[in-house]
Order: structure tokens, then sequence, then C-alpha cells
């Protein structure tokens, strides 16, 4: 083979596959050059958002960013995820805690295939009250105490959370724009599927098909182009697929 041709075949190899599609950590530091807070607001229950999120915190890690990580489950258990992250308890003692017994998306085998891939990492709760979807104030109040003021934090929940604005229909302010009041540098991403399925309770909890829910992203890439004005932008996660309760009932 010629050998001027090799880099440019390797290069267009290289430039195909998922791997090398747009840099999270490189679009989210273009936005925020020192720190600040990312919210990437999911549909609960699939595998692929969950994974996108894992991707991204290893990227941010890779590249030597001081982060800290935010997961939708009580603050009350954040010590004892802490424990399995470190190292001091394995997965069934993980398992153990009550949180990991619901039905729905927060308690999927993703969740805990992300909580396996953020070993090492800090992690906290910020749901205020156990066993329940707590307030947006309450989660709000929880961030601020724990958040870093110089570094990144990365926040996953569920996208009416995330917004920083209400719905028409809604009576709240949502946790996304309680923080965006409250600090600077809050950037809120909306996950966009092309389809595919979900796991809901709503108000049976099963695989649910989902249709797209906005106009299509190229996966694993992300859009400060936003109508919306509840979002900072878009990430994209490609077709979705359910990801059951780690405990089925």
């Amino acid at each position: 083979m010629n050998k001027l041709f090799l880099p440019a075949l390797l290069a267009a190899l290289t430039m195909a596959t998922p791997a090398a599609q747009a840099s999270c950590h490189a679009a989210l530091k273009a936005r925020l050059p020192q720190s600040g807070t990312v919210i990437f607001g999911e549909m609960h229950g699939t595998k692929e958002i969950p994974a996108y999120f894992a991707a991204c915190v290893r990227e941010f890690v890779d590249r030597g960013e001081t982060i800290r990580v935010f997961l939708e489950f009580d603050a009350a258990d954040t010590e004892h995820t802490a424990q399995y992250l470190r190292g001091e308890i394995d997965e069934a003692a993980l398992l153990s805690s009550r949180r990991w017994s619901g039905q729905d998306g927060r308690s999927s085998i993703a969740m805990l295939d992300l909580h396996r891939a953020l070993k090492g990492r800090e992690v906290v709760g910020f749901l205020p009250e156990r066993g329940g979807a707590g307030s947006n104030a309450g989660m709000g109040e929880i961030f601020l105490r724990q958040r870093l003021a110089s570094g990144y934090n990365l926040v996953l929940t569920g996208d009416d959370h995330a917004r920083l604005r209400p719905g028409k229909d809604d009576g709240y302010v949502p946790f996304g724009q309680y923080i965006q009041a409250r600090s600077n540098n809050v950037v809120s991403l909306r996950a966009r599927y092309s389809g595919g399925t979900a796991w809901t309770c709503m108000p049976y909890c099963e695989a649910s098909p989902m249709p797209r829910n906005v106009s299509a992203l190229p996966l694993r890439q992300i859009s400060f182009a936003s109508k919306d004005k509840a979002f900072t932008g878009y990430f994209g996660v490609g077709a979705i697929s359910a990801s059951p309760p780690v405990v089925q009932k």
C-alpha cells in the first residue's frame, strides 16, 4: 500500500467509528471553560442515556478535570453508595439499599451499570425524601450544599427536573431553574432520541414504546442550537431501548 495513502485511510476509518464522534468534554469545555454545572435531562429507564452519561464522565476524568457526579437518588443513601464506589462493600451490599427495590428507571440495570462505571468517583444523591421524587427546591438545596465551587458538577436527572423554566402546565420551579437562579455557569441538556422503548411506570411498570421526542440529532453529538428556552441544548443518543429494574417484582 502507498505509504502516503495509509495515514489518510486510517484517519478516515477513525472518523467513521462512533468513538470518534464529537467529544462531550470538548463541547462542554468550550461552553464552560473553567467550571460549572451540566445537567443531563433524561428519560428514565433506558440503556443508552446512562451509558452516554458514563462516557461523558470518563472523558472529564481522562482529561484531568475536577468533577463531582450527582444522581437522582435519596440523599440519605449517598454514604452507602460511596462505600461501594470506594470498594468498601460489594455489589450485593450496594443493592441491599431500599432504593434499588424501586420499579422505575432510577433503579434500572443500566443505572447499576452506571454505578459500576463510576467506581472511584465522588457521587452524590440529591433527592430529599427517601423513596420519593422529592421537591425540586429540596433537590436544589441539597445540590447547592454539595456542589463544587471550582470544578464541574455533572448531574443526571429526569428531564422535567432539568428544565430551566416550567412547562406550560407546571405549577413549580424545576430543579434546573432553581439552581440556575442561585449559581453561575449552569447548562441544561435534554436527551434527543430517535424512538425505541423505555422502562416506564405510567401507570404500569413495563417496556413502553417511545416515539422520537424531537428532531434528529447525530449520535453522541451535543448541540446548543436550542429553540426550547427550557434547555440550553441537546445531546443525541440515537434509538433507545428499555432497561428494566435490577430487582423485578
